[in-house]
């Protein structure tokens, strides 16, 4: 083995990962496509407890250039393990460009993910998603439409389950490979999540439905949990996960896309449009704290108090395959497709 190999090798276990493929780049790159437009009113989200007429102040007003994104998947092309998930800070199916864009990353044989509350009116979209998107999660919350009035705001339960049994017949019917998945956010209310878990599983619309844990977008919602330093968990998504914002800024955490400051603070790793993806993922500042958190000690790291990562209310441990995370889900698609 030669010294540089041996030295990477020192530097990969050093810094956490399990392997080359991990190290190199990330597994799922979540990117801002949209932000401040969102149809729905959701009781859990920043966006949707935010009155729609300041969602643009508090939120901006911006969505992400087509040119951008080709960028990215020109990247994301030669990492064939790396799925990129479109998201954003309000509803993506409202990104002008989504139509193109997919297309794009389907051309570039780079595995897609979108996350949706699938409220929307256009069939001709609808059909583009299901042919081009590898994963749609929809977060359908509710298996009624008087608790979706009450968890997404908005009179739309009847709208969503039609447009998914109009995906699910045009995926049946195409013969395609698109995994369908639908989630809830947790609540206090066990028995109700379980009972939705048991309605959607019996539909036959969706190919897995889940619970995500609640969380806080970094202390921007409240909780009854309590924060602390005292517990410090490696975090999957420093050795998994990438995330963007509609201007190119790649930052810490997706949580903090949803705090109006976050473009000039400490989490701001760098920005896409001046550097690579790949030379983002390993650049000094996101090191630091992969190191802090497996040595469970951020005493020597000087931009400790900006980080969100001290008391996390929505740390995701590394090593508990059993929980259903984003990439459990990709998995099972990567199971059954080559993509």
């Amino acid at each position: 083995m030669s010294e540089n190999k041996i030295m990477k090798n020192h530097q990969i276990s050093k810094l956490g990962f399990t392997s080359e493929q991990q190290y190199t780049f990330p597994t799922i790159v979540n990117l801002c496509v949209i932000r401040g437009d969102c149809p729905c009113r959701c009781v859990h989200c920043p966006v949707g407890l935010t009155q729609p007429s300041e969602r643009h102040k508090r939120f901006g007003n911006t969505d992400l250039s087509l040119d951008l994104f080709d960028k990215i998947i020109q990247e994301m092309s030669a990492f064939h393990h790396s799925t990129l998930r479109i998201h954003g800070v309000g509803e993506p199916l409202l990104w002008g460009k989504l139509h193109e864009a997919l297309q794009f990353a389907s051309e570039h044989k780079v595995r897609t993910w979108l996350f949706t509350c699938l409220i929307h009116h256009d069939n001709n979209l609808l059909r583009e998603i299901a042919a081009n998107c590898d994963i749609i999660e929809v977060s359908i919350n509710s298996y009624d439409a008087e608790n979706y009035l009450q968890t997404k705001g908005i009179d739309g339960f009847k709208t969503v389950k039609m447009n998914l049994e109009f995906v699910r017949d045009f995926v049946v019917k195409n013969n395609l490979s698109t995994r369908i998945i639908g989630s809830r956010v947790e609540s206090e209310h066990c028995d109700y999540d379980d009972e939705f878990l048991t309605y959607w599983k019996n539909t036959n619309l969706l190919d897995d439905v889940f619970i995500r844990s609640y969380h806080d977008y970094n202390s921007l919602l409240k909780s009854n949990r309590q924060r602390g330093i005292s517990d410090i968990i490696p975090c999957l998504v420093h050795w998994n996960r990438f995330n963007i914002d509609c201007d190119g800024t790649a930052v810490l955490c997706f949580n903090e896309l949803f705090k109006a400051n976050h473009s000039d603070s400490q989490v701001v790793l760098g920005n896409v449009t001046e550097n690579t993806i790949r030379d983002i993922w390993v650049c000094e500042k996101l090191n630091i704290v992969r190191e802090a958190q497996m040595k469970k000690d951020y005493s020597s790291v000087a931009f400790a108090d900006a980080l969100p990562c001290i008391g996390c209310l929505s740390c995701q441990p590394i090593g508990q395959n059993a929980r259903p995370t984003s990439e459990l889900q990709i998995n099972a698609f990567k199971s059954v497709n080559k993509r």
